[in-house]
């Protein structure tokens, strides 16, 4: 083999290795469980754990929310707006959490940051509104609305968010419970 293949071979596989060390889980099989995700996807316990160390965001609300606003899927964009990724975080209020946290390379389609985010917004949430850390429904509405919109209580025009946020609800408590019953390690 030739000098030059040699080395073209040698960088190739370096960039292989180095692209696995850093690539992120895509998404879960186990979206209805809890210890199943987690333990699947270490990255995101992680992620999850991290956050909730940072901002205070409970595991079980972070998933729930980014179950309830992506489906697990980093990919995911709406139609309507400019949300993106797995929190589904807009490119003004992401920018803003950029900004905020001087994490500017922050990427909306990497579960690690958007759980950084999902937990930086919360953060927000309970310095102006004052919810418990576990009421997920009252956090999924202040997300869904902004802050500003919560408070002027324009969630209360809409049904179908007040039913979403009974779902988030409802989905943070089950995950809240198998992550009490299987103790997973970080």
């Amino acid at each position: 083999m030739s000098r030059f293949k040699l080395k073209t071979a040698s960088l190739l596989l370096a960039l292989t290795l180095s692209g696995c060390a850093t690539m992120e889980s895509r998404t879960t099989d186990h979206a209805d469980d809890a210890c199943k995700m987690l333990t699947e996807n270490k990255d995101w316990k992680k992620a999850t754990y991290r956050a909730w160390q940072k901002w205070g965001v409970p595991i079980s609300v972070q998933l729930s929310v980014v179950k309830h606003e992506s489906s697990f899927n980093g990919d995911a964009s709406a139609k309507t707006s400019t949300a993106y990724g797995y929190a589904q975080a807009l490119s003004g209020t992401f920018n803003d959490y950029k900004k905020d946290t001087n994490n500017h390379g922050a990427n909306r389609g990497s579960f690690y940051d958007s759980t950084d985010f999902i937990g930086w917004y919360f953060s927000n949430t309970i310095k102006q509104i004052g919810h418990n850390p576990y009421d997920a429904a009252v956090f999924y509405l202040a997300y869904h609305e902004g802050i500003g919109g919560y408070k002027k209580r324009t969630h209360f025009k809409k049904k179908w968010l007040t039913d979403k946020s009974i779902e988030v609800q409802r989905l943070a408590d089950k995950y809240r419970v198998q992550i009490n019953k299987c103790r997973i390690k970080i």
